[in-house]
């Protein structure tokens, strides 16, 4: 858990000794739960005193600062890379580059301004709901495309990750079953549009780069919770 902890959030949380991501993997979705509280938990206090969308975008401001915005920086990178018509090489040299282009710009905005609106147009309730099924589902879903997809380059950050079938199964239960029991029945919906997104994210990775980076990892989060806002409010507004 520690391990988990320490990869996805920026809490003062140290690496184990030995540590190891396919063992921490498990816990991907716990820790999705609970940075999925503490958006859900700003939200709700936010609505005290303000309108849904400015209370909606302190929960989002929130769950970035909460994990040093790491997967919007990943949906950045890859949406540069995976924008220019260039080779597979000069893509993987794209995503080293920590500058944002035009591509990677515009993925920020549109993905952040659509999962703020989804959000916003929910009621407190449904709100806090969606925030933790969006961010408990993107994490769980980052463990599919570690079996799905190869490194797209040996030694960088996507080898990092390569999870054991039992344990991608396993973390990928215990994130659909939170969504389940957090947002009965529309959370079945979500869990559907989040593989979706999931199975589409590994296409789109396999063809423009032969395979998962880190950045890939991130990718994959962030749209895999822009789908669950825009499910669960089509189906809850």
């Amino acid at each position: 858990m520690r391990t988990a902890l320490a990869f996805l959030t920026r809490l003062p949380v140290r690496f184990p000794e030995d540590p190891s991501l396919n063992r921490a993997a498990i816990f991907f979705p716990i820790v999705g739960l609970l940075v999925g509280a503490v958006a859900a938990a700003t939200r709700a206090a936010a609505d005290q005193v303000l309108p849904p969308l400015p209370a909606t975008l302190l929960a989002i401001a929130a769950a970035a600062i909460l994990t040093g915005a790491l997967h919007e920086d990943g949906l950045a990178d890859v949406a540069d890379a995976v924008g220019a018509h260039v080779t597979k090489e000069r893509r993987l040299e794209i995503l080293k580059d920590p500058r944002v282009g035009t591509f990677g710009a515009l993925a920020l905005i549109l993905v952040t301004t659509l999962i703020a609106t989804s959000v916003a147009a929910l009621d407190t309730e449904h709100a806090v709901r969606t925030l933790i099924v969006a961010h408990v589902l993107s994490r769980a879903a980052i463990l599919p495309v570690s079996r799905a997809l190869k490194p797209a380059r040996p030694g960088g950050a996507g080898s990092l990750l390569r999870v054991g079938t039992g344990p991608a199964i396993a973390a990928v239960a215990i994130g659909g079953a939170i969504a389940l029991a957090v947002a009965w029945p529309a959370g079945a919906a979500a869990l559907a549009a989040a593989a979706l997104a999931t199975a589409v994210t590994i296409a789109v990775l396999a063809k423009a780069i032969g395979g998962i980076t880190g950045d890939g990892y991130g990718a994959t989060a962030k749209l895999a919770e822009l789908a669950v806002c825009l499910t669960l409010c089509a189906w809850w507004a």
